[in-house]
């Protein structure tokens, strides 16, 4: 069943740009939408460069209508508003489209629309979803929080997905009665839980590239108590570790190895 373009648009493809944001993707899907116009591509205006045949239209995002869109999505119950949520923490590049052809198929079939897994951009947003959440939740069980000298823990990590929000929820939980920073390495973004409210914060850029170039914050801004416990599970990893069964290929197959960065016992 058709769906979104491939990307390799006709002569005068229509191309809606928006600021990024995710009120800006909702607002261009809708603007889209209702323009009742053969809509090629929704990008967000930094990461599109315009052919020569472009029609490109800006939409200057307006919240109210990026959340009436939302909110219908909501009232659809099903997985609408998760499609959208998740496609837009993918970071896939195509997503705009995919909702707008989601959109469409929602104003026909209603909540059944993210049913309808013929269509295209419906099969390709479950899957950007699952990604979304699958790798939530694997980080979730993943992120190692080092105990900085101020007492505070620190939890580096680089997910494919922004998916840092997710992250925090779950330990905002877990960890409810302690001070933490989720630090998404990849973007650059920090979230900081003082016990009582969630809130972004800045992270010295020296100090991310690091961490992004070792795996590892300075060990001067360690406490002294995570520097002892930092050797100790080392050596406990490795004296319960069978050299003769050793099986590089087999881990990696469990986890991939592009997770171990910020794992304190495979450093």
């Amino acid at each position: 069943m058709a769906g979104a373009s491939s990307g390799s648009f006709d002569m005068d493809s229509i191309i809606y740009l928006h600021d990024g944001s995710f009120e800006g993707l909702m607002h261009a899907v809708a603007a889209a939408v209702k323009s009742k116009e053969d809509v090629q591509g929704i990008y967000a205006e930094k990461e599109f460069s315009p052919r020569i045949f472009d029609t490109c239209i800006q939409i200057k995002t307006d919240s109210q209508q990026s959340l009436r869109l939302f909110e219908y999505l909501k009232k659809l119950k099903g997985n609408a508003a998760r499609f959208a949520i998740n496609g837009f923490l993918s970071e896939d590049l195509q997503v705009g489209i995919h909702l707008y052809w989601l959109v469409r198929q929602c104003l026909v079939y209603g909540a059944k629309a993210t049913q309808l897994y013929t269509h295209d951009s419906i099969r390709h947003l479950d899957k950007l979803s699952q990604k979304v959440g699958s790798e939530a939740h694997r980080f979730t069980g993943l992120i190692r929080f080092r105990i900085l000298e101020d007492g505070l823990q620190y939890g580096p990590f680089e997910p494919d997905c922004n998916v840092i929000g997710y992250c925090a929820q779950h330990f905002r939980e877990r960890l409810k009665n302690q001070s933490w920073i989720l630090h998404d390495i990849r973007r650059n973004h920090a979230l900081y839980w003082d016990r009582d409210s969630l809130q972004s914060i800045d992270i010295d850029e020296s100090f991310t590239s690091h961490v992004r170039q070792y795996g590892e914050i300075p060990e001067s801004s360690l406490s002294e108590a995570e520097r002892y416990y930092q050797k100790l599970w080392k050596s406990f990893h490795a004296a319960i570790a069978n050299q003769e069964r050793k099986n590089l290929n087999l881990q990696r197959q469990f986890l991939p190895q592009r997770y171990w960065k910020y794992l304190v016992e495979m450093r």
